[in-house]
């Protein structure tokens, strides 16, 4: 990782036998950490997922929901601009503003690819809640995303992929119904994340197809309109 190698640097211009050569170089490694540690919210963005991570196929063992509905007809006509304005969606953690929002939905990936996600950075820990009325598909665990949600709206036109979840809410199971701003989880940086952050990604729902987390990515970020805000009141 990055900061393995700054923090080696730092080790051995302490522990290295004094040379003129040796604090030369040792010098030039020291201002290497200090610059380093100044572009860390740079650098943080940019590896926050650290390749490109496209929802792998979720693990066996979990429960998942089948009775899928196709999209409700008073919304299958409508634009992506038109439902979002209808039915606004919430940043999916909590303090976050949607001005604050990263672009990173088209940053480079390994293997020459494309992000086709939004990362939130956020402290470890920071509740994570649902982005939008709807129902959780299936709760999975994998290499790449590690603890990892699949939820799909109200209205059947977007499944929404959380990953690098630290741990899931208290009594969350797949097929439960919640309201936005609903608890799911927490920020973590399970699977392949190297910082804290929420990898945040929308796919256009097709019921017909059963590989339904390779679906098309969609660039969801323009349409956040509420900050991200923990649900307390209950039905």
């Amino acid at each position: 990782m990055f900061f393995a190698g700054a923090e080696a640097t730092a080790r051995a211009a302490v522990t290295l036998p004094v040379s003129v050569g040796i604090v030369r170089q040792n010098t030039v490694g020291i201002r290497l950490v200090l610059r380093t540690a100044a572009l860390w919210g740079t650098v943080a963005t940019l590896a926050a997922c650290s390749a490109s991570i496209s929802p792998m196929r979720p693990n066996a063992r979990s429960p998942v929901v089948s009775d899928i509905p196709e999209e409700s007809p008073k919304t299958a006509g409508l634009s992506d601009l038109d439902y979002f304005e209808e039915y606004p969606l919430m940043v999916p953690v909590v303090g976050v503003e949607p001005e604050k929002v990263p672009d990173t939905f088209k940053q480079a990936r390994g293997g020459n690819r494309t992000h086709r996600a939004t990362d939130i950075l956020a402290t470890l820990g920071t509740p994570v809640v649902a982005v939008a009325p709807g129902k959780l598909l299936r709760l999975s665990n994998n290499a790449l995303g590690g603890i990892t949600i699949y939820m799909l709206d109200a209205n059947g036109r977007f499944l929404y992929y959380y990953a690098h979840l630290d741990r899931y809410a208290d009594r969350l199971k797949a097929g439960i119904t919640v309201r936005q701003g609903d608890l799911l989880g927490y920020v973590g940086k399970t699977g392949n994340a190297p910082v804290p952050h929420l990898h945040f990604q929308a796919m256009r729902w097709d019921p017909k197809r059963r590989d339904y987390w390779n679906g098309d990515p969609v660039d969801i970020r323009p349409y956040f309109r509420l900050s991200g805000q923990e649900r307390t009141t209950r039905p």
